[in-house]
């Protein structure tokens, strides 16, 4: 018996002229069917200088709601990105962006194997675990990322760092993106958790 997720992607064939129709009420009742539940929170976060480069060390709570969690036993890998910005404050103007770092994690699950595989797609390192909880949990934490140099930041200028986690729909598969476009339970993105930088 096919999932309601699987019937998403199987629309009984049409004449083009119907299909337009069709796949609207399609992405309709699946952004209607299942709970919206799930979601991403910076628990905490933290830069230390170490060799005159800023690492960053963070803890993340990564919950995926019921339509990424069904998307993801369906074969359709999930990519979360973390999003760090370097920022200089700026007494009369508006602060300014020094810099950005992205990186992108791909999560898949394996189905001939039943493991879960994290992958870093900046690093190319990948682990498989047995359990969804402890593929986010590893995902959760971040240790050690080099973000900035820092000869590169202006001196005697106050200085913030701030990140947050997102679950990438441009990555999606092109008719999951649509479904996506419609459907909350693959909106997931934390707020943005600052600091202050110190040297």
């Amino acid at each position: 018996m096919k999932t309601m997720f699987q019937n998403c992607f199987d629309p009984p064939r049409r004449s083009a002229r119907r299909i337009a129709p069709a796949l609207a009420a399609l992405l309709l009742a699946c952004s209607a069917a299942g709970a919206q539940d799930g979601g991403f929170e910076v628990r905490s976060a933290a830069a230390r200088l170490v060799d005159g480069v800023y690492f960053v060390d963070a803890r993340i709570d990564l919950e995926l709601s019921d339509r990424a969690l069904e998307a993801l036993d369906s074969g359709v890998p999930l990519t979360i990105q973390l999003q760090i910005e370097v920022i200089r404050k700026r007494a009369f103007l508006p602060d300014a962006l020094v810099a950005e770092l992205r990186q992108d994690t791909m999560l898949s699950f394996e189905p001939l194997t039943q493991r879960y595989v994290v992958r870093n797609l900046n690093s190319g390192q990948q682990q498989s675990y047995a359990t969804l909880f402890s593929a986010l949990s590893s995902l959760g934490r971040v240790s050690g990322l080099p973000v900035i140099d820092a000869a590169l930041l202006a001196r005697n200028a106050g200085h913030r760092m701030r990140l947050r986690v997102v679950l990438d729909q441009d990555t999606l598969p092109g008719p999951l993106r649509l479904i996506a476009f419609w459907s909350s339970g693959f909106r997931l993105v934390s707020e943005w958790y600052g600091w202050t930088l110190r040297d």
